[in-house]
This record gives C-alpha cells, structure tokens and sequence, in this order.
C-alpha cells in the first residue's frame, strides 16, 4: 500500500517497483481525465494497493462494501513498469537512476546522471 500525496500514482507504483524489484502492466480506465492528472495528481487519500491475483476480486469486494471505491489498473510482475502506449522502463535502471541523482548533484556530475 502506499499513498499517493506525495508525486502521485505513477511515483507511488514506481517507488514500490524499485523496493520490491517487482515490474507492472498498467490500463489508464478513465478517458475522461488527462494523462498528466492521472498519473501524477496527488489527491489526498488515494492509496495504490497491490494484493495477490487470486485475492484481488475479494478484496475489491470487501472495500466496495465499506463504500471505498476501487479500480484495477493492472498486474504486478516483470522487470518493467509499462502503460499502455508508453515506452516501458527497467525497474532496475530506474532504481539505478534514483539512486544516482543526489551523489551526482553533489558532485556537480549531473550530465552524466
């Protein structure tokens, strides 16, 4: 679980993407809401929630009955996070690039970043 205050949805899926390791496929479902505001609208309390496949019905279940709203936007597993019509990114160049940034700020390096 992880909230998405803080960058949104697409920073919230790629920060557990570098701790897991773990990659996702995912659906952008609403067309009536601009990709940038989907992805990186920080709306207060909205959480991502990755659960097992084989419990995803049931748990959507159980939230729909305590009135959370709940909507897939796609599987967990690989080595890449992709969005449909996106270019997909390593997990593991991501996290590379992550970690990179502040030792090559501080070294004034940051071309090579």
């Amino acid at each position: 679980m992880h909230d998405l205050s803080d960058g949104g949805l697409l920073v919230a899926l790629a920060e557990m993407a570098m701790v897991s390791g773990i990659g996702a496929a995912l659906d952008a479902p609403f067309a009536d809401i601009a990709p940038h505001a989907f992805w990186f609208g920080e709306d207060q309390a909205r959480y991502v929630v990755t659960v097992r496949a084989t419990d995803a019905d049931a748990t959507a279940r159980r939230l729909r009955a305590h009135g959370v709203t709940v909507t897939r936007i796609g599987t967990t597993g690989g080595a890449t996070l992709r969005i449909a019509g996106e270019r997909a990114l390593a997990v593991e160049a991501l996290s590379q690039r992550f970690e990179a940034w502040l030792p090559a700020y501080m070294a004034d390096e940051l071309t090579n970043v």
